[in-house]
């Protein structure tokens, strides 16, 4: 039941019991505060974060109306025949939602593993590559993928956290790194990857191709276990402002090519520090700093 005390203080737990809100999704959302406009926590205590009621519900209303209000519905193209070849267009647009394709192929070039491969793919006279996937592949996705898109219930079972003082250089898949980071399944995780919210990750250390010809990703312990020593740290956003800065204005100086300085690397090197928005946003600054001097 939903209470009426403005003032009380709630936790990720309470969040979730009266709003609905998963404490990943929660994470999320604060981590990229900058960008979602998460408010501050009323109280802290150590890793534990409190929210008043007044805070965090109005929040959460707008957050939910927005998202409401972008979201499209899919057409009837998901009671079609399975075996329909479906061009990038029709999948970005008509199965997916968006306004463009440039977001479906940049999941294929920056997200190898996150949406499947191309069914077919034709090479025309003038050298351009056109992409087809069948209609069953693409609804598959959509019907395992978290969020909005899954029409599903599904009970998961998350996989236990490997312990942090194993081999530092092993190679986790992401069923292993997401209990470690506070996901539910690795679904949830390689989401936070697409979206730019942990680009940290963006860059794995390692792929492995199954038998399918679906690559998987693959890091080394010591990168999943910095980076969830990070984020259950929660400096202000000013302050995560300003070490962004630091690192960024250090990395260019240091650099003999200013386009060297990625926002993978900085971010890999600072992990917990924003996500691609925050870092991208950042560096663009400390460009203009580092031309005025």
């Amino acid at each position: 039941m939903t209470g009426t005390d403005e003032n009380e203080l709630l936790d990720s737990k309470q969040i979730h019991d009266e709003f609905g809100l998963s404490p990943s999704r929660l994470s999320e959302l604060y981590t990229d505060r900058e960008n979602t406009g998460c408010p501050e926590p009323d109280e802290i205590k150590g890793r534990l974060r409190r929210w008043k009621r007044g805070t965090i519900g109005p929040f959460l209303i707008a957050y939910r109306a927005a998202k409401a209000s972008q979201s499209s519905v899919r057409p009837s193209l998901l009671a079609g025949p399975r075996d329909r070849l479906l061009s990038t267009s029709e999948v970005a647009k008509g199965m997916l939602g968006h306004k463009r394709t440039v977001t479906l192929l940049g999941w294929l070039h920056d997200r190898p593993g996150y949406f499947p491969e191309p069914d077919v793919v034709e090479i025309t006279a003038g050298g351009r590559r056109r992409r087809f996937w069948y209609l069953g592949t693409v609804a598959d996705w959509i019907a395992q993928r978290p969020g909005p898109g899954n029409t599903q219930s599904k009970a998961h079972t998350p996989a236990a956290a490997p312990a942090e003082d194993g081999d530092p250089e092993e190679l986790l898949d992401t069923k292993q790194a997401a209990p470690m980071l506070g996901y539910s399944s690795h679904l949830e995780l390689n989401r936070a990857i697409a979206r730019g919210i942990l680009p940290e990750l963006a860059r794995p250390d390692d792929l492995v191709r199954s038998d399918r010809g679906l690559t998987s990703n693959r890091y080394k312990r010591r990168r999943v276990v910095a980076l969830a020593l990070a984020r259950q740290q929660v400096p202000t956003s000013s302050e995560l402002a300003q070490r962004r800065m630091q690192a960024a204005m250090q990395a260019l100086r240091a650099a003999s090519d200013p386009d060297a300085v990625t926002i993978e690397a900085l971010a890999e090197a600072h992990p917990g520090h924003g996500s691609t928005a925050a870092w991208k946003k950042t560096i663009d600054e400390a460009c203009s700093i580092t031309q005025a001097d």
